[in-house]
């Protein structure tokens, strides 16, 4: 790669991690002709792979793919196995965000297998972080659990501790839903002792969130509204609607585990409101089914079915099988009995 591509090169990642799609692709259209015309298909096939994730960005699906197959065409027909194994990372990501989840997972296997056979320690650790978001949004969440373990373990040999401290806070979650909250606890603390000393992680703030929920069943009350506390003013600087919205529904958790329903409630319906506001389905989804189940103990089924029928419907739109199906239930247990 001479000089002036890979200034070219600099620049376009710079400018795709700024989020500036137009002026990204552009820069890695460069990076790829100029790379072309050098004889450098390594730095074309990286700069194919970079303008498919523009494409992904913007939603352009078919283009994206394009972009990705022809990157992994370029590289299978050179040899160049490292930069193969990625292309194939890309194709699988174009899919998950398609929520085509099972081609999704079934190329982030084959990028593992790939990435495993040229050591490449980074995408191992992106391969497993991935199958362990697919597992979990399947339901598998001890395959998850694996998966995440495995991926920590490869950011951490590639130095990559960012995104380590993005995995222990998935990991985190999993534990949380199996229940597991000591584990939990200690993940997300691992998770924001590690993001902590990277100023300005915007996942900082949902990493206090999270933690919130493991303090709270562990009845560590006063820290758990410290830990709320935190995230919301770490959420409030970057303006991170996804983070306030965890955050309020923490809060309503611990009201309810307080007695304090009305307080619940308030603090619900702010998180919905402002996960509808920031069109996040996820965050708005879950407030929701906390939402129904607190309606319930109040007595107001109908509103309770209201809410949770809502918190079914996003769930299944984005494709989370698992808690689509909580939901269900929930829903199922006041249902009449035939005689």
């Amino acid at each position: 790669m001479t000089d002036d591509t890979a200034a070219l090169q600099a620049q376009a990642s710079r400018l795709e991690r700024e989020g500036d799609w137009p002026a990204a692709d552009a820069a890695y259209a460069a990076v790829f002709h100029a790379s072309v015309r050098g004889g450098d298909i390594a730095s074309a096939a990286d700069a194919g792979r970079g303008q498919a994730r523009i494409r992904q960005q913007e939603e352009r699906w078919e283009e994206a793919e394009e972009l990705a197959e022809l990157s992994l065409e370029l590289a299978e027909r050179n040899g160049l196995r490292q930069a193969a194994a990625r292309a194939v990372n890309t194709c699988a990501a174009i899919r998950y965000f398609q929520r085509q989840y099972e081609p999704a997972r079934t190329l982030f296997e084959a990028a593992l297998e790939r990435a495993l056979d040229v050591g490449d320690d980074a995408l191992i650790g992106w391969a497993c972080l991935n199958l362990g978001v697919v597992a979990n949004i399947r339901g598998d969440l001890r395959e998850a659990r694996t998966r995440y373990l495995e991926g920590i373990g490869s950011f951490v040999r590639s130095g990559d501790k960012q995104n380590a401290a993005l995995v222990y806070n998935n990991l985190g979650m999993v534990c949380a839903d199996l229940n597991e909250w000591l584990e939990a606890q200690v993940c997300f603390e691992r998770a924001i002792e590690i993001a902590g000393r990277m100023s300005g992680n915007p996942l900082l703030a949902r990493m206090y969130a999270n933690r919130a929920e493991p303090l709270l069943r562990l009845r560590k009350v006063r820290e758990a509204r410290e830990s709320l506390d935190r995230a919301e003013q770490l959420a409030l600087r970057v303006g991170a609607h996804g983070a306030l919205s965890d955050v309020a529904r923490f809060r309503g958790m611990v009201s309810r585990a307080e007695g304090a329903l009305g307080d619940a409630e308030a603090h619900l319906s702010r998180a919905i409101e402002i996960a509808r506001d920031a069109e996040l389905e996820l965050e708005e989804a879950e407030a929701l089914r906390e939402m129904g189940d607190l309606q319930r103990l109040r007595g107001r089924e109908h509103e309770a079915r209201t809410s949770l029928e809502r918190a079914r419907e996003l769930f299944t739109r984005i494709g989370a099988d698992r808690d689509a199906e909580r939901v269900a239930e929930m829903l199922w247990e006041d249902e009449p009995v035939a005689a």
